[in-house]
């Protein structure tokens, strides 16, 4: 599977608001790899690693679409469930928003 660019920039993510990390009594230890540092009673999110999975996920979906794939996007979130169906309905894909 060949690399491709996707311009995934950290700036961006934090304009964004890309979820920074959570609390330390929600812990999984098999996310320390993910994990920078623990400040305040809360763990904080590597932003760096972060951007490199988004972009293999980025790599993965673009594949699997070019091969005529189906997507079900999946929001149930009060806040996400419009922005789900607008996203699904352009994209022609299957979701779930409530």
């Amino acid at each position: 599977m060949p690399r491709r660019s996707w311009n995934i920039h950290l700036e961006e993510m934090m304009e964004e608001g890309v979820r920074f990390g959570h609390d330390t009594r929600k812990w999984n230890p098999r996310m320390l790899p993910y994990s920078s540092a623990k400040r305040k009673g809360i763990h904080i999110i590597n932003l760096t690693t972060t951007a490199r999975f988004l972009s293999e996920a980025c790599d993965l979906v673009f594949d699997a679409a070019s091969k005529g794939k189906q997507f079900l996007i999946v929001g149930t979130k009060n806040k996400a469930a419009d922005s789900v169906s607008r996203a699904a309905i352009r994209a022609r894909c299957h979701y779930v928003n409530k």
